[in-house]
């Protein structure tokens, strides 16, 4: 295959693998991606304008946007470690590690992300949430606050509201649920906490998403009965700093507060996740 031949034939792969998986088509974009670093292999690494890197980070990139992160960040560490001076692969090792709850690893990368390149928004947004994963609540603020002002379209500055407020919007927002709905919640507390503990995160293989915003815990209505064994009790937490951390006022704060209580109950009443879809709770 002749340069020419070879340049156009993996920018059409790089596009369609990016179309497939922009439809959620992951399984055809990562097959597009391996047809062209074949291609590569054999043909070598020449093309100018999509190369062996290019192909590795998309192949991240789309598992990633299927929710796959350890695959993803080992084809973001694949890229970082053939081209170390590729920062997106260092930043995307770094929020990946932080994605697979590994926060002093991934605030080693960050940190040396913000050194060589200050002015990229994400590198300070995900320093500031594993800042306050240390509970240093100040400088998170100052990171995240240094996101919004490198990129204010994308970061915003959240809005902090006590753990006496939430308590009042969730005492609200449950007088508005149907009385019989109502009733069967009477016996199911509703927990505030202000972050996912470890102990939580790494109770699955692969670990939960540390942005979490809230889980039901216990036996869903429908399967529980007089002679069920309770091991676990029944309760719905919801995790007040992740909370404020996605709102930009307080109008959106309260309604993402109503949306991840709105899941949770779904839950609770045996709702799975494409009948929480079906009905906009997801």
């Amino acid at each position: 295959m002749d340069p020419e031949e070879l340049e156009k034939t993996l920018a059409h792969l790089y596009q369609s693998a990016q179309s497939a998986s922009s439809e959620g088509l992951s399984d055809e974009a990562l097959s597009r991606c391996e047809q062209a670093l074949e291609l590569i292999e054999t043909w070598g690494d020449d093309a100018e304008t999509h190369g062996y890197s290019d192909f590795v980070m998309l192949k991240g990139d789309v598992h990633w946007g299927a929710g796959n992160y350890e695959e993803a960040f080992q084809a973001y560490h694949r890229v970082a470690l053939n081209d170390p001076d590729r920062h997106d692969a260092r930043v995307a090792v770094g929020v990946a590690l932080y994605h697979l709850c590994r926060f002093h690893a991934a605030r080693e990368v960050l940190e040396k992300c913000s050194a060589d390149d200050p002015d990229n928004p994400e590198t300070w947004h995900y320093l500031g949430l594993l800042a306050l994963r240390f509970d240093e609540h100040l400088l998170a603020l100052r990171f995240l606050e240094f996101a919004h002002e490198l990129n204010e379209e994308r970061y915003h500055v959240p809005v902090e509201i006590s753990e006496e407020q939430i308590r009042q919007v969730v005492d609200e927002q449950i007088e508005s649920v149907p009385k019989e709905i109502r009733a069967v919640l009477s016996n199911v507390p509703i927990i505030l906490e202000k972050r996912p503990s470890m102990d939580l995160l790494f109770s699955e293989n692969p670990p939960m998403d540390p942005t979490l915003l809230g889980i039901f815990e216990g036996i869903p209505l429908p399967d529980s009965g007089p002679s069920t064994i309770v091991t676990t009790p029944t309760r719905i937490v919801l995790f007040t700093e992740n909370i404020w951390l996605v709102a930009n006022d307080r109008e959106t704060l309260e309604e993402e507060i109503w949306v991840t209580l709105k899941h949770e109950i779904g839950h609770f009443l045996g709702l799975d996740e494409d009948d929480l879809a079906e009905r906009g709770l997801d």
